[in-house]
């Protein structure tokens, strides 16, 4: 499968997860990274300097950056990274491609840490690479990938509205020629 398939795949499933993620969660999952990781989530997400210090606003904001930026992935991939470095660290070894067992015995420790937010979008960001992952997908009703969001219906507009753009448009378009004009005759 090509990369950008997965991509889109993988951006359908933390867009579903979002979806059943409230703000409250998503404040408290920004609130909860620190650093390096807390200026990539501001920057990713377009989020202002003093975001974060409205922890109440802060998963609104999220999720409006999620919408407007169109970065569910890198989002995902944010909020979920203290349970990954976590998880990672409890594997060892085994982090390179753990077994389904390996995971049915970690999670739950990792769910009482971080939450099962946390953990279903670190779940998701390896369930297309990892066969543990994969499986805990197929067989953990926790994890299951949920169907993607319907894609946006029908863009309903104005059509008064549209027609001022139009005009407000040509209107300038016609001042733009003109001004073009006269500079081009005082040559």
């Amino acid at each position: 499968m090509s990369d950008d398939k997965e991509r889109i795949i993988l951006d359908q499933r933390y867009i579903a997860a979002f979806n059943s993620i409230d703000d409250e969660v998503l404040s408290s999952l920004s609130m909860a990274l620190e650093g390096e990781l807390r200026d990539a989530l501001a920057k990713v997400a377009g989020l202002s300097a003093d975001a974060f210090d409205a922890p109440d606003a802060l998963g609104g904001k999220v999720r409006d950056g999620i919408a407007r930026r169109r970065m569910a992935h890198d989002i995902g991939v944010l909020l979920a990274e203290p349970c990954t470095q976590y998880c990672i660290e409890k594997l060892g070894d085994a982090s390179e491609d753990p077994s389904i067992e390996e995971l049915q015995e970690l999670l739950p420790e990792a769910i009482e840490k971080f939450g099962l937010d946390a953990v279903r979008l670190m779940v998701i960001q390896y369930s297309r690479a990892l066969k543990g992952f994969r499986q805990l997908v197929s067989q953990d009703e926790r994890f299951a990938v949920a169907r993607p969001p319907a894609g946006p219906g029908v863009l309903e507009k104005d059509e008064s509205v549209q027609a001022a753009k139009r005009a407000a448009r040509k209107e300038r378009k016609e001042r733009e020629r003109a001004a073009r004009a006269k500079q081009t005759a005082k040559r």
